[in-house]
């Protein structure tokens, strides 16, 4: 964090660079407005938490982001400018078939210091949260099981990495999402399979849209028959870039038994284990990648990634 913050940075990041960088990347101006207002507001409202409440929401995204630019900035205060700006309306620019490329990049890496003023002059100065639309407002509440994963996640990582034991509350399980809340999206065509079968089945959908493609919703399903899925992603941003959305989809794979794999974490509804030492950075079009890295992973992390890697070799043992 700065020694003397400013939070007029973030303010003129907000007000004229990003506009600017979006302009530069042909954005429209209404667009890059939309999405720098949106920017604005999920700022402000991660700058009025406490410390443990931005690192668990930023938590599913610190395995995707910890390489990111600029190389003296915390992991953890890269994965908050991916919760803060990544998964912004600049991600339906992008998936909208939006000229960004690579712009993506320059505008997280240059919004990641001015973003620090910002929650920095806020840790000295706490501004009250009434009257502010806060777009993570309950998600503990709404989603307590995947509060306690993540707040376990948040911890491990802290930690670097290993095993640990978390209480996770109960209750009745949630319902399938209704009908009206899926949607047909297209195929994607640039996500690296397996040889022996179509295991990863990539779409293109907004990250941020709260509904659910086809696929995911078929993961649902599949969990929801109680057979114990093992659900393997590149990381848990393939999720969802919606924190809302990441969080309901979460308590339902976690209430119906299902496991999580990622490049380096394993999430369970009553453990997870997070990979030690050095974290392998995923790669979200050759998902096998990073699982055949076993750097850091031992015991029964281990032996579900070796488990996992079995069934993706035999498409009929898939789930997806």
């Amino acid at each position: 964090m700065p020694d003397e913050p400013d939070p007029a940075l973030f303010a003129r990041y907000c007000d004229e660079i990003l506009p600017g960088m979006l302009g530069v990347c042909d954005v429209p101006a209404s667009d890059a407005t939309h999405v720098a207002e949106d920017v604005s507001l999920r700022a402000k409202a991660v700058a009025r938490m406490d410390v443990v409440t931005q690192e668990i929401l930023a938590a599913p995204y610190y395995e995707e982001s910890f390489t990111h630019q600029p190389d003296d900035a915390s992991p953890w205060l890269k994965a908050i400018t991916t919760l803060v700006i990544r998964n912004s309306q600049l991600e339906d620019t992008h998936a909208n078939g939006g000229p960004l490329g690579s712009g993506i990049t320059s505008i997280t890496t240059y919004g990641t210091a001015p973003l620090s003023h910002l929650i920095a002059a806020r840790r000295q100065s706490p501004l009250p949260k009434d009257g502010l639309d806060d777009p993570f407002a309950d998600l503990a509440e709404a989603y307590p099981r995947a509060w306690a994963c993540l707040e376990a996640l948040r911890t491990c990582l802290n930690l670097g990495g290993g095993r640990m034991a978390y209480r996770s509350p109960g209750g009745p399980a949630p319902q399938l999402p209704d009908a009206s809340e899926v949607i047909d999206a297209e195929p994607a065509d640039n996500v690296e399979t397996p040889s022996n079968g179509d295991t990863f089945t990539g779409v293109v959908f907004s990250g941020i849209d709260p509904r659910f493609d086809q696929h995911g919703f078929n993961v649902l399903k599949l969990a929801a028959g109680g057979n114990g899925l093992l659900l393997g992603l590149s990381s848990l941003s393939r999720i969802s870039r919606n924190s809302r959305k990441q969080l309901r989809v979460l308590e339902f794979l976690l209430a119906h038994r299902a496991r999580i794999l990622t490049t380096n974490y394993l999430l369970t509804d009553k453990e997870i284990w997070v990979r030690r030492r050095e974290l392998v950075r995923p790669d979200s079009k050759r998902p096998m990648k990073g699982f055949e890295d076993l750097s850091g992973i031992s015991g029964t992390h281990r032996k579900t990634i070796e488990s996992w890697i079995k069934q993706v070799s035999n498409p009929q043992q898939v789930a997806r």
